[in-house]
């Protein structure tokens, strides 16, 4: 672990360009299009250009089982997080089909599935475990969740070694949802209301304890993350340095979003919320200020939200390079 390698990054990430994403909306006017106008905004703010690309991307899929999610037994091959992770490895879910059609490669990442031995054989394996019950005292340890976040930084900075335009965050895991409530209990700094789930609720009122007793971000996010909350994080901290931005899917991408948001706030600005989705995203996305594309949820956030963003940021992109247009107040040109 090397403290200067988290710090080098968040010292990079610097604001998205207000001034290049009111140039790229009124490259996309014409087309009368409300969705396509803030798409154009958030694309060319986070690439800081009048005219977004969109053709390279990639969706990554970041696994990791969380304690306070734990069965208790051993399922093997039957395990949830192992029935999906094989449903996008042999292409049978709909994120496979999705991703496909939108011509993105989906990179699998096993952070710390709960039954690493069962996961396809192409999931990329990062050196991580299952977290403990967050409600029984850390999920992670600083020095685990440290470690995440450098095998994000470093996935990110991989994918990014050939040219990255738009990079799509999914996840899969247990107890995913209880550690939500927790990461944005720690943002709000006070107990997330209306959730219906009573250890979710004790999740966000224990977050919200946390925050206010002044834990670092590195702490919350030991605390109360996930090892694939950890690598999210890593993931998105290490796009908004480089310029890159980022589709978020459900509550699990949401979760790591506020984590990468405690270390860097000027990380808002390359965020794209995919969907409304469910149960904390909509709270989630408040904080973070970010208006969904879709006003629903789609999928369970595995990633689906995220691909089903991708043919309509074609779309913006197209327009965007169609012919010089208008390039904004300021005169900037792509």
């Amino acid at each position: 672990m090397d403290p200067r390698v988290l710090a080098h990054v968040v010292s990079a990430i610097g604001p998205a360009s207000a001034a290049f994403g009111e140039a790229a909306r009124q490259r996309v006017a014409g087309a009368h299009a409300e969705p396509l106008e803030r798409l154009a905004v958030a694309l060319g703010a986070a690439q800081h250009t009048a005219a977004p690309r969109g053709a390279r991307r990639v969706i990554a899929v970041v696994v990791g089982d969380h304690g306070v999610g734990d069965p208790g037994i051993a399922l093997g091959a039957a395990h949830p997080t192992v029935v999906a992770a094989h449903a996008i490895a042999d292409g049978s879910a709909a994120l496979a089909e999705l991703a496909r059609r939108s011509g993105a490669p989906i990179v699998l990442v096993d952070a710390g599935a709960r039954e690493p031995g069962a996961m396809p054989a192409s999931a990329v394996k990062l050196a991580g475990a299952a977290s403990r019950d967050l409600l029984a005292g850390p999920a992670m340890t600083v020095v685990d969740a440290a470690l995440g976040l450098e095998a994000g930084i470093a996935l990110a900075v991989a994918l990014a070694d050939g040219g990255l335009d738009v990079l799509g965050l999914g996840a899969l895991g247990l107890g995913a949802e209880v550690s939500s409530a927790a990461l944005l209990g720690a943002a709000l700094g006070a107990a997330p209301t209306g959730l219906a789930d009573p250890l979710a609720e004790e999740a966000g009122a224990h977050g919200a304890r946390l925050a206010r007793s002044g834990a670092s971000a590195l702490e919350r996010l030991a605390a109360l993350g996930g090892p694939e909350t950890a690598v999210l994080a890593g993931a998105i901290l290490a796009a908004a340095s480089m310029n890159i931005p980022v589709v978020l899917d459900s509550y699990a991408t949401g979760a790591a979003a506020l984590a990468a948001c405690a270390f860097a706030p000027e990380v808002r600005g390359y965020l794209i919320a995919a969907q409304a989705g469910t149960f904390t995203q909509p709270a989630i996305l408040s904080v973070l200020g970010a208006r969904p594309v879709f006003a629903v949820g789609l999928g369970q956030g595995e990633g689906t939200g995220a691909a089903m963003v991708l043919p309509l940021i074609d779309q913006v992109t197209a327009l965007a390079h169609r012919g010089p247009g208008p390039t904004g107040p300021a005169g900037l040109g792509g």
